[in-house]
């Protein structure tokens, strides 16, 4: 088997002067040097045919296929690839070992890579430095990553148990909280209660003392209606009879006109119901301040 050094040098003896590649379709001239179809095609295109390595004039007859040549090639071809397929890893593109590392394009090539354009004036180092140097590079992150996956269950207990004490502080605020509406509740179903009975009462003493004035009318209209019968009587009397004990009935008669009905509802009464009348706009007021004091008082919460 030939030396890695023979094998370089055999490599660049069947590479293309022009793409320093394999060839592909090589053709001979008369100087004897060889190249591509492809590459002669382009590099005579519009120009006078001659050797593009020693500029000697070409004529049509003096170019003719290398078939030698493109068999060589395979052969070596075949040869890179079975070489490289025991070492594991072959050039797609020319079939030979990926023995060497590009550090501007960051991907192993072969040795006619390494000469192709495509590479020229890259950094190019041996395969193994490139994966040694790799290496230290991916052990380093492997050891922050194992760090950082130690700390890891740390981290993870640490959440678990902040959880569970946000949860209880939580908890804790949200009875409190159902704890003074509750008490809030309480206070208000009882000044409902005092002010609802309160309001029974004046009810009460308005339905008494309107039930009570009734009854005097009606006992006022009964006994004015007895004097006026009487009044009327007296007067169909004879004058004799009529003028007895005048002077009394008379007395009678103006004491029973000076007599006023006394008010139906007491000032004192009166002002018990005004006070009632006050209680809804005082408590429409009272609640007007405490949904804005509560709103706000909530809203910067919210914004803490």
């Amino acid at each position: 088997m030939a030396s890695g050094h023979s094998m370089k040098k055999l490599c660049l003896e069947l590479s293309c002067p022009i793409c320093l590649e394999y060839f592909k379709e090589p053709l001979s001239l008369s100087c004897g040097h060889n190249f591509c179809q492809s590459c002669l095609d382009q590099c005579w295109e519009g120009k006078e045919a001659s050797c593009p390595q020693c500029r000697e004039k070409v004529q049509e007859g003096d170019i003719r296929p290398n078939r030698q040549l493109a068999k060589v090639v395979e052969i070596v071809k075949e040869l890179g690839s079975q070489k490289a397929e025991e070492k594991g890893s072959i050039c797609q593109k020319h079939q030979e070992p990926l023995k060497l590392f590009c550090k501007d394009h960051e991907t192993p090539i072969c040795v006619v890579c390494d000469k192709s354009k495509e590479h020229k004036n890259h950094k190019v180092i041996p395969l193994d430095e490139a994966s040694k140097e790799y290496k230290d590079q991916i052990w380093n992150f492997l050891e922050t990553l194992k760090k950082e996956r130690e700390k890891i269950p740390v981290y993870k207990a640490d959440a678990a148990r902040e959880s569970q004490d946000l949860l209880k502080k939580t908890q804790r605020e949200k009875d409190k909280t159902a704890a003074a509406f509750r008490r809030m509740h309480q206070f208000l179903e009882e000044q409902e209660r005092n002010l609802l009975a309160k309001m029974d009462e004046v009810e009460k003493e308005i339905s008494a003392k309107g039930e009570e004035h009734l009854a005097r009318l009606s006992e006022e209209l009964s006994s004015l209606s007895k004097l006026i019968q009487e009044m009327e009587e007296k007067l169909q009397q004879p004058a004799s009879e009529l003028l007895q004990d005048i002077r009394s009935f008379l007395q009678g008669c103006k004491n029973k006109e000076k007599s006023k009905t006394s008010a139906a509802f007491p000032p004192a009464l009166k002002w018990k119901i005004w006070d009632v009348c006050d209680i809804n706009p005082f408590l429409k007021g009272v609640m007007k301040q405490f949904r804005a004091s509560l709103e706000s008082g909530l809203q910067q919460q919210k914004g803490k």
